[in-house]
């Protein structure tokens, strides 16, 4: 099939990106995972904590609707609904797919490789085939972001959102009402998930700024990112579970808002100095050429990788307008990332790069790669960054299968089932639907045998172990010989079932 063919078939194409992006997901699958093709993949086993959070909310409302159970830490949760720290909104997002993909361990996962795909049919609609194949190559160079979308995480959703934003601002940019309308709409989502989600407001600000009635246009979407993100944070205080300590840092904010500006200016300066001395005394010089812990190396490749594409994003900038060639939204892109990356320096903790530089990153290759073929360029010094040992090669690899684990999740999950049902449920409070978990002595991975539609409070073992913290929940999840399970003991409280590493107890006014 001639590609000037498929270019005139709207459907063809759009199945042609498709099968694109799943080739370019299935390479670079194999490159870093190949050895998932015969252990298999099992998100039960991962390393990642969060991730069965996302899971059992999400099983929980494509099997009834919502969560019965609160979902959050130290016995916190939403003061309206059940929903953990991100709220509802990204879990009914991923529950579109995920009716495509059925309620199971790795529905997550599944669901993150659409999103992916996605990501990559809506930005190849702006791209030729020289730029898409200079997205593969700097994409796979920068790697952070591909090994995101390989997890039970959220990022892959932000990465949509993100491709949509940016493939819709350009074509309002060339006068797409649709598209115009297109790229709020997913610069709202995105806001109301994250409220620093607004800054991407200002590409379709900046792409429509020539546009007919461009004033208007502007205050409203002005109008609309305020309104996004003033959901979005009564979302945060209302919809969601606090998220244990707060460690955001609004005194350069309190000092505008009392009207000493050169405060706040000498203030966030002084933040961004201290954050990299702690970069680089904490984080980039032990790491050097390899050999410190995953997270302090995950910390430093990430922020090489996000100053390298800023560069690499600035050098675009000027080459195109040697060239007499729009930049607008690459100086979006540029001003979006360095935002963020002076919000977590200065308002957050460096050590959040390890999660953040994803973001960053695409929002950089997003803009440089979808405005015009100069990304070609990006290529050959983005290229050394494979040099350095962060790579695909040094990939911690995918969670597989243990059958003596899922021999015990089967097991308490059966239990958990048989008990639920034994109670009377119309009296019932969502605390009776809630397990909390002993973090620290039992392995989180056990949290998926919770059964769909149940909370999970992420509890730290000490504080189940104190006997001054009220424990609300009906199950409690907890280890062998532990200072908790001796505190649940002392308080009465009825085993329900025990297995080889863990044992599940009910709090002794519900029996």
């Amino acid at each position: 099939m001639r590609f000037e063919y498929i270019k005139q078939k709207r459907w063809i194409r759009l199945l042609f990106f498709a099968f694109c992006a799943v080739v370019f997901l299935l390479a670079a699958f194999v490159i870093a995972h190949r050895d998932s093709f015969t252990t298999g993949i099992w998100f039960p086993t991962s390393t990642n904590s969060d991730e069965v959070i996302y899971n059992r909310q999400l099983v929980g409302v494509l099997k009834v609707g919502s969560p019965q159970g609160y979902f959050g830490y130290n016995e916190s949760h939403a003061a309206i609904g059940t929903f953990s720290t991100w709220g509802p909104l990204v879990i009914w997002l991923y529950a579109v797919p995920g009716f495509l993909f059925g309620a199971g361990y790795n529905t997550m996962f599944w669901c993150n490789l659409f999103f992916a795909v996605l990501a990559w049919v809506v930005l190849a609609g702006r791209m030729n085939r020289k730029q898409q194949l200079a997205f593969a190559a700097v994409l796979l160079c920068l790697w952070i972001p591909l090994r995101q979308i390989f997890t039970a995480t959220s990022e892959p959703l932000h990465f949509f959102l993100l491709a949509c934003v940016v493939s819709c601002s350009l074509a309002a940019a060339k006068g797409s009402k649709k598209g115009e309308v297109a790229a709020v709409l997913a610069c709202a989502l995105d806001t109301m998930i994250r409220p620093y989600g607004v800054i991407l407001f200002l590409f379709p600000i900046v792409c429509g700024w020539k546009n007919p009635k461009c004033g208007r246009r502007v205050a409203g979407m002005a109008a609309l990112a305020v309104a996004a993100t003033v959901l979005s944070l009564w979302s945060m205080n209302q919809l969601s579970a606090p998220y244990g300590e707060q460690s955001l840092d609004f005194a350069i904010f309190e000092k505008a808002a009392h009207l000493d500006i050169l405060g706040a200016i000498s203030y966030f300066f002084e933040k961004l100095h201290s954050a990299c001395k702690i970069l680089y005394n904490d984080y980039i010089r032990p790491t050097k050429w390899g050999g410190t812990e995953q997270y302090i190396a995950d910390v430093t490749h990430g922020f090489l990788r996000v100053l390298a594409l800023t560069a690499v994003t600035i050098g675009l900038c000027i080459y195109d307008i040697v060239k007499k060639r729009p930049i607008h939204c690459k100086l979006c892109g540029v001003v979006c990332a360095l935002t963020v990356l002076f919000a977590i320096l200065v308002l957050y903790d460096p050590v959040q790069l390890r999660r953040y530089a994803a973001f960053m990153c695409m929002i950089l290759l997003m803009a440089s790669a979808a405005e015009n073929g100069a990304i070609v360029v990006a290529c050959v010094p983005l290229a050394l960054l494979l040099i350095y040992p962060s790579g695909f090669a040094h990939s911690d690899g995918l969670p597989a299968y243990d059958a003596a684990m899922d021999a015990q999740l089967q097991q308490v999950t059966t239990v958990l089932e048989e008990s639920q049902a034994q109670f009377n449920q119309e009296n019932a409070t969502a605390w009776d639907y809630t397990l909390t978990f002993g973090y620290g002595d039992v392995y989180y991975g056990y949290l998926y045998a919770v059964p769909a539609g149940m909370g999970i409070e992420f509890d730290w073992n000490t504080y189940i172990a104190d006997p001054e913290e009220t424990i609300y929940s009906r199950y409690a999840m907890v280890n062998h010989g532990t200072d908790a399970e001796a505190r649940l003991l002392a308080d009465g409280w009825q085993e329900v079932i025990s297995t080889e590493d863990l044992i599940v107890y009910e709090r002794p006014d519900t029996q």
